[in-house]
Order: structure tokens, then C-alpha cells, then sequence
């Protein structure tokens, strides 16, 4: 996660824009002879690799374990674990954050239940969870297996899902039972990454089971793998072994603050290499390490095959893992980014191939993704003989580059549907968006959010609504695509295994930023008329005061408070800030009645020639009511962005 609020959706957008490549394949365009795979050809690639990129992306310490043939073929600690002292990264026992890979072993956990017949896959998810119920809110029902596969519908939430210090760990009923996010779509219809709704999955298991979730993954997945500095639960000997994050700030690192994370089954994975080393090879085996089976063979082939996609064209989910293919080699991943650490895990199963690599500061998303990209150019490039085979989905999706669409009729601004709807995290989307714009040699030109230092990347047409990376071979898709030749829009667009929904433009942020100037140039013009004795009234000036205050507050709030701290509480002066809209409206109603009073006043003069009537200017006559009709512009934008009345 980054420094900003940017890192609340590093989660989705990273994926979907900086890992691009654990998504679907990466080439280079010619493939030359591969080195043989061994420890020391994997080593030199390492030692060449690490010190010139953890410098470039300012990532102090990277822990890292190859795994071929069910052995390891290398593991290694680069680095730092904590700078201040001078603690080196040891891959054996040095603990790192894996953040959203903690999702792979909840599902695990779930699947070792339906491999014993405890659970269904296809049953009520209300038949098995205690204290609260899933609403009704739409007639199909949840299952187990819409939340291994992320398409139980659930809105997306931030806030409060994390909290200060290491001894906080709240019943996950009662954390689901206050914070569980409404539905906001019917469960099956698409893939929106949900760590609620793995965290329901966690629940379940709790439930089912009778043992807390924590202790069922410790005794029947950790303990049985040999996973002996690994946890959920961050323990006096985990803590001592616990790497530290940092953040780079002004040219030097800035430790991160160690925060908790209520949604234990989605994000609390605490582990080192060696542990994930042994994690990998049992997953390669079909479920059995040292004669010891964590898991049936029927279950690990289902999670690790595609059970859900959003479009044919591009990879989908299994359960809990991630469909994807990289240079023709289909792979199973998921990453991990929590408060600066950023971690993948990734299998090849047909190459008996895995690995595990996670970071310790703000470039290690990128750092993973350059690492896991060069390594499979370096030993596992794609076959000159096989064209584009194999990119997409579904193999036999193919057509022409005409057939792609009109590539006007394809661009716009796209925001993730993972995105919040119903609280006020839903206004740092703002800052989440994608931009595509034609260009003019019928490509597409895909721009990331700004803040992430990603370059943009041009996607040229290969099949029906498909367009391809040119500098790479990851997949674009667009739903509706055939709209687009009849000069209509489509309103999605799918990259790797998530969705993109097109924005109208009044939630785009070049639209907030243009009306949010508007109304603060109203405003300081009120308040400059009223200091310069313009007669322009002084609640006028009040009103644009208390306004230009609130925007400035939110703002700030938003862009200078760290993301451990809005996700943990909403700060006071975030609480102040919104107070002030409400303030204003008061002073906008009466701001509006003195104006009809003062201009009711003014027309009986000059009627009843009591008196000749002064002359007055603009400012008097027209500046009050724009105020009140800027204010009312307030308040529409910050109920759009669910803003007004503390929506938290």
C-alpha cells in the first residue's frame, strides 16, 4: 500500500494495472534458447536483478524461494528487515506481511471441509454462520462458492477494517455481523474481489468447524505443512520476527506503524520464504508434503481451475487462486499488498514450478512484477512456434483486427466495479480511474491513475472486442462489443480477471475538479466583493467561507492523513470538515431569504416613490443567488459521493 489514499485500492488496481502480467501472458516478441533452470543460472538472474531494483523502486528488503520438482531451487534474503538495526532479511526465519495471499489458505481451509462433507459448495452460506444473517437483498442466494470466487456480490469498504495495535482481534462475527457490506449486485454475475466476502468464507470454516479460524488454520494447514513460523495471529515469537515496512518520503525511508487487520482470513497471513517453500510443493503434489496430505487431490485440481471468468476471452478465478498465463505457460497466482508490503505467489503446475516473492517498501508491487516477468523470459519464454496461442480464456476466441470494434466507440473513463457505492470511501474512486482514448492509428491508448507512476500503454486490436498490450501480450476485452460497431458504447471492459465499468462523466475526476474550481471561484468572489465593500452581503461571504473551509478540510483529509489511519477511524478533522456543508446549508436558506427580503423591500420604494431606489450592481443583485445555487452544487456533489450525513 502506498502513502496516499491511492493505497485503500492498491489491491485492485495494481492488480489490474501494474500486475497486468501475472494476469495473462508476457513475451518478449522473439524467443531465444532458455538457460537450464538451476540454482546457480536462478542466482546470477537474482544478484543482476535485486540490488539495481530495490534501489530504483526504494524497496529495503525482499524475501524470495524459487520451488522446481518439489524441491527448492533457491531462496534468498536481500537486504533489510529493519533499517534502524541493521537487521538483514533472512528467508528462513525473517516473517513477512503476505496481505491478500492469505485468501488462498481460507479457501484451502474451506475446501478441506467440502472434501469431508461438513460444507456444500452450493448451500446457503446463512445455513452454517451464527449471530447474524445475509439479507435477502436479492433472490438468489449465497453460497461458498460464490465467495471463493469473489462473485458473491457484496459491495466494496475500507473504512474500519483495520485497527491499532497488536492485541486487537475482534470476534469475525461480530466484525462481519457490524461491518458487512451490503449487496449490491446478485450473487454469479461478476467477479469483484471482495475481502469481506473472503472473510465470510473465514467465518464459515469458524463456524462449521467449531474452532476458531485462526487455530483451524494453524492446526490443519500450517502445523501439518511444517509451516512453523507462519500465523494468523501475530504472537510474541511472530512479532519479534516480523519484518518492519517503510514508506520513502523526502529521500529516506519512514517506517509504517504496525496495524491489524480485522479481516483475519483475507489479509493476516503472517509467513517467511522457507515456510511458503514447503506451501508450494504441496500444492504442486496435489495436497501431500512429506507423506502428510493437507488437502484431497480433487479439491487443489478444482481450486487451481477456472471456475468463474467475467468474458471467454480473458483468464477467470478458480477458488481462491487466480487463472492466468504467462508466456503460454498456464499459471495460478494471487498478491498480496498490505502497508507496504507487497507480496505474489505463483504456480506453473505443468512446470512443477512455483515461487514466492515479497517486499518491504513502496515499489515492491512493481518490483514482484518486473521480478516474476523477467524470470519467466529468462527461463520459460515463449515458444516461437506458438503465435498467440494460448493468450486468452478460452483458446478458441480468435477473429480479425477489423472485428475488434471502432476504437471511438471503445474509449472513455473506467473505474473498477470493485469500487465503494454505498459509503464515503466511494470518493477516493476519484483517484482510481483508467482513461482509454483512440488513437489514430486505430490502438488504444490505456492511461493508469495518476500517482502510480505507471507509463501508459498502447493496446492494438486481435479479435472480436480484443485488443492486445504491443508491448506485451496481456488481453483487453470489452463486453457488448459488437455496440461498437454500430456506433454505440460499451459499458465494460475486462483486464485479466476483473471488471471495469465506463463512467458517466459527472463521477469522472476532471469533471469534480472543474466543478469544484467553479464553486470556490464563486465563493472567493463572494467573500473579495464583501471585504472590497461591494454591498454584497456579508452571509454571502459567511456561506463561502464555511465552504471553501470544507473543501479544503476534505481534501487534505484525503490526500495527506496516511491510509493506516482511514482505515482504521475517520479522523476528527474529516468529521470537522463535513460538519461544515451541513453548516452552510443553514446559511444558504437564510443568505436566500434575506435576499428576497432585501429585493421585496427594494421594489416597494421604487414603487410606492417612498424613495429613489439606489443603484446596485451585480454583486448585490446576482452574487447572493449564485452563491446559493453554488452551495446547492455542494451538496449535490457530496451526496454523489456519499459524503453528506457521515455515510461510514
Amino acid at each position: 500500500m502506498g502513502r496516499t489514499p491511492y493505497s485503500l485500492v492498491a489491491a485492485f488496481v495494481l492488480v489490474a494495472v501494474l500486475s497486468l502480467g501475472a494476469s495473462v501472458a508476457i513475451a518478449s516478441p522473439e524467443s531465444t534458447p532458455a538457460p537450464a533452470l538451476t540454482r546457480e543460472a536462478v542466482d546470477r538472474f537474482l544478484d543482476e536483478f535485486m540490488p539495481s531494483a530495490m534501489d530504483r523502486l526504494h524497496v529495503p528488503g525482499v524475501t524470495f524461494v524459487a520451488v522446481k520438482d518439489g524441491e527448492i531451487l533457491t531462496m534468498r534474503g536481500f537486504g533489510y528487515s529493519d533499517i534502524e538495526t541493521a537487521r538483514r532479511v533472512d528467508p528462513e526465519t525473517t516473517v513477512f506481511r503476505a496481505g491478500s495471499v492469505s485468501k488462498i489458505l481460507t479457501g484451502m481451509a474451506v475446501m478441506q471441509l467440502v472434501g469431508r462433507g461438513v460444507v456444500d459448495l452450493d448451500e446457503d452460506v446463512n445455513t452454517y454462520i451464527r449471530g447474524f444473517e445475509i439479507p435477502d437483498t436479492y433472490r438468489e442466494r449465497i453460497t461458498l462458492r460464490h465467495l471463493l470466487t469473489h462473485t458473491a456480490g457484496f459491495d466494496e469498504r475500507n473504512l474500519g477494517m483495520s485497527e491499532f495495535g497488536s492485541d486487537v482481534y475482534p470476534e469475525l462475527g461480530e466484525y462481519l455481523a457490524a461491518e458487512l457490506p451490503p449487496r449490491v449486485r446478485p450473487p454469479g454475475e461478476l467477479a469483484q474481489y471482495s475481502n469481506h466476502g473472503m472473510t465470510l468464507a473465514g467465518y464459515v470454516v469458524e463456524c462449521a468447524s467449531g474452532t476458531p479460524f485462526v487455530h483451524y488454520v494453524q492446526e490443519h494447514i500450517l502445523a501439518l505443512l511444517g509451516m512453523v513460523h507462519s500465523s494468523f495471529e501475530l504472537t510474541p515469537s511472530m512479532q519479534e520476527q516480523l519484518s518492519s515496512s517503510y514508506q520513502w518520503r523526502r529521500g529516506k525511508y519512514v517506517k509504517v506503524p504496525y496495524v491489524h487487520i480485522n479481516l483475519i482470513p483475507a489479509g493476516m497471513l503472517m509467513t517467511t520464504a522457507a515456510d511458503m517453500a514447503r506451501f508450494i510443493m504441496a500444492n504442486l503434489a496435489g495436497g501431500e508434503l512429506d507423506s502428510v496430505r493437507v488437502l484431497g487431490a480433487e479439491q487443489v485440481d478444482a481450486m487451481q481451475s477456472q471456475q468463474f471468468t467475467n468474458n471467454p476471452a480473458v483468464p477467470g478465478i478458480g477458488y481462491a487462486w487466480l487463472m492466468g498465463q504467462r508466456n503460454g505457460r498456464r499459471v495460478v497466482f494471487h498478491g498480496g499488498d498490505i502497508w507496504q508490503f507487497s507480496t505474489q505467489l505463483l504456480l506453473a503446475p505443468e512446470e512443477d514450478f512455483g515461487l514466492f516473492v515479497s517486499g518491504n517498501g513502496a515499489g515492491a508491487a512493481r518490483l514482484n512484477d518486473e521480478l516474476i516477468k523477467g524470470l519467466f523470459d529468462t527461463f520459460f519464454p515463449r515458444p516461437k512456434e506458438e503465435g498467440s496461442a494460448g493468450l486468452t480464456g478460452d483458446p478458441n476466441v480468435r477473429g480479425d483486427a477489423g472485428s475488434a470494434g471502432d476504437p471511438r466507440n471503445l474509449s472513455g473513463v473506467y473505474r473498477m466495479t470493485r469500487s465503494p457505492m454505498t459509503t464515503a470511501d466511494k470518493v477516493i474512486s476519484l483517484m482510481t480511474e483508467l482513461r482509454l482514448s483512440a488513437q489514430n492509428d486505430g490502438t488504444l491508448a490505456l492511461t493508469p491513475p495518476a500517482g502510480y507512476g505507471v507509463p501508459p500503454t498502447t493496446w492494438a486490436p486481435v479479435g472480436p472486442g480484443l485488443y492486445r498490450d504491443t508491448a506485451g501480450d496481456d488481453l483487453m476485452a470489452f463486453d457488448e462489443w459488437a455496440k461498437a460497431s454500430e456506433g454505440r458504447r460499451p459499458s465494460r471492459v475486462y483486464i485479466g480477471t476483473w471488471a471495469f465499468h465506463r463512467l458517466p462523466f459527472y463521477e469522472t475526476s476532471s469533471f469534480a475538479l472543474v466543478l469544484l474550481a467553479a464553486i470556490v471561484a464563486v465563493f472567493i468572489w463572494a467573500m473579495l466583493a464583501w471585504a472590497f465593500g461591494r454591498k454584497v452581503s456579508g452571509l454571502a461571504a459567511a456561506l463561502g467561507l464555511t465552504d471553501v473551509v470544507a473543501i479544503v478540510g476534505i481534501a487534505a483529509s484525503l490526500l495527506t492523513v496516511p491510509n493506516w489511519v482511514l482505515t482504521t477511524a475517520v479522523p476528527c478533522t474529516t468529521r470537522a470538515a463535513l460538519v461544515l456543508p451541513l453548516v452552510g446549508i443553514v446559511l444558504a436558506v437564510a443568505l436566500a431569504w434575506q435576499t428576497i427580503r432585501r429585493t421585496a423591500d427594494a421594489n416597494k420604494r421604487r414603487w410606492g416613490f417612498a424613495k429613489r431606489r439606489a443603484r446596485q450592481g451585480f454583486a448585490s443583485l446576482f452574487l447572493p443567488w449564485l452563491c446559493v445555487v453554488a452551495h446547492m452544487v455542494f451538496v449535490w456533489f457530496l451526496n454523489l459521493w456519499n459524503l453528506l450525513g457521515w455515510r461510514f
